[in-house]
């Protein structure tokens, strides 16, 4: 705990998914007040698909202390495949999850949503400040605070609050609602914008003969592709992404339904995942699946006043890569930095209007560009494994193959260092042949 020479906080947080959780573990590891505040009956959910985790958020869990016992339970991808329409291998990279460890200290792995949200949970020491049952209804700002309003009638105060509540988020609304009160609503109303050019069915299946333990693997597809990887209990988690008839923008993305994804399995039953597995058998194994649009965006404002969205709320980009959830932990762990940095500030008085403003903002121009680039680079690779022009197809099937390996460790030599972990928890330390940026810094 650092909170003796820090200045007084309260946070508050919306939303108990990976970033909620992630954050309340940072600022209570780092001393500072929070209260979370969940709209649903469960944290820790029995139910959900799975989610890769690569070294830029596993880093991070390790600071938490929910690292070891997370891949304590899991079988790494030590290697990855590519395969065509037939199933058939076009490129293999042995020994993935260990050049991982070995560059950056840790590997890529699959694990099931609710495991990594029960690693979170367990790093949290006091669990009296995870409210459950209490969905954001509306938010007032105070001369010295802000109070939110949950849809049961209770009412919350803190200094700010933090929006960790996904793709539709309540707190999101209700900034786009403060600024338009204030008359400048149109730095907040981007909705309209925002687009969705795939829908993705993702899923979790019990083990399926023919999928490999420690398996990760991608197919390519004109039009579609998938991504398929095994975790913790022998579980297939996979994701079918297949880009949709025309782009949809804010209100006109749809809501799926059951009917809608019916017909969108009936259609890729016969797809095959290997030369001897279907998505039939996938399907057929089923634990759990969603089926929802991909929207692709970062916000252009991610605060108001006492309010800031962070994760879903403000970045989402397609899975290919499997950043959404790693750069979410990184957002995050931006927030408690800028937020550790003003506590730290000499004085006994709570935040201003404008150092928290200022705080805001520096997480914004950190974070904003790096997701970006991202969400960027995440639509290009989904481009590439759908095969989406000509030119595509002949790069992946003819040139692919031969600087596959080469081109996977340049683009992750290029996009890990960057990466943000918390600056006031100890960086445990692992052998690795590429260090962070911070790392370095922090050496200087």
């Amino acid at each position: 705990m650092t909170s003796n020479c820090l200045r007084p906080c309260k946070v508050l947080i919306a939303g108990g998914g990976i970033s909620g959780l992630a954050l309340a573990a940072m600022l209570e590891k780092s001393g500072v007040d929070f209260i979370l505040l969940e709209a649903y009956s469960q944290i820790v959910a029995q139910a959900g698909a799975g989610i890769y985790m690569l070294p830029n958020g596993l880093r991070i869990l390790d600071q938490l202390g929910g690292y070891d016992a997370l891949v304590s339970k899991v079988d790494f991808a030590d290697f990855m495949n590519y395969r065509d329409q037939s199933g058939e291998v076009i490129v293999t990279i042995n020994g993935w999850a260990t050049s991982m460890i070995e560059r950056y200290g840790y590997p890529s792995l699959w694990v099931g949503r609710r495991e990594l949200l029960q690693s979170l949970y367990d790093c949290i020491s006091d669990k009296s400040k995870l409210l459950t049952d209490k969905r954001v209804a509306t938010v007032r700002h105070l001369d010295d605070a802000v109070e939110v309003t949950t849809t049961d009638g209770s009412t919350y105060h803190g200094d700010i609050l933090v929006g960790t509540d996904g793709v539709h988020s309540r707190v999101r609304q209700e900034m786009v609602r403060h600024a338009t009160e204030q008359g400048v609503a149109q730095d907040y109303t981007e909705d309209h914008k925002i687009p969705a050019k795939y829908e993705c069915l993702f899923g979790a299946s019990t083990a399926v003969a023919g999928i490999p333990r420690g398996y990760l693997g991608f197919g390519v597809n004109e039009g579609f592709s998938y991504i398929i990887g095994t975790g913790p209990e022998d579980r297939v988690y996979w994701c079918l992404t297949e880009k949709m008839d025309r782009t949809l923008f804010g209100t006109d993305i749809p809501k799926f339904s059951k009917e809608d994804e019916d017909r969108f399995v009936d259609k890729h039953l016969n797809d095959k995942i290997t030369a001897d597995v279907r998505l039939a058998d996938l399907y057929k194994a089923k634990l759990d699946a969603i089926h929802t649009p991909l929207r692709e965006f970062v916000y252009g404002n991610w605060h108001l006043d006492r309010m800031i969205v962070l994760g879903d709320a403000t970045h989402k980009m397609t899975p290919i890569l499997g950043q959404g959830g790693n750069q979410a932990l990184e957002t995050v762990a931006a927030m408690t930095n800028s937020l550790m940095a003003a506590l730290k500030l000499p004085g006994s008085k709570t935040l201003s209007k404008l150092e928290i403003d200022g705080m805001f903002d520096q997480v914004q121009t950190l974070r904003a560009p790096r997701a970006s680039k991202m969400m960027r680079e995440s639509h290009r690779r989904q481009c590439l494994d759908g095969l989406e022009t000509p030119e595509l197809a002949e790069m992946m099937f003819h040139k692919f193959p031969q600087i596959a390996q080469d081109l996977a460790a340049a683009f992750w030599n290029a996009a890990l260092p960057p990466a943000v972990s918390v600056q006031s928890l100890p960086i445990p330390p692992k052998k690795k042949s590429v260090p962070f940026d911070d790392e370095i810094r922090a050496k200087l």
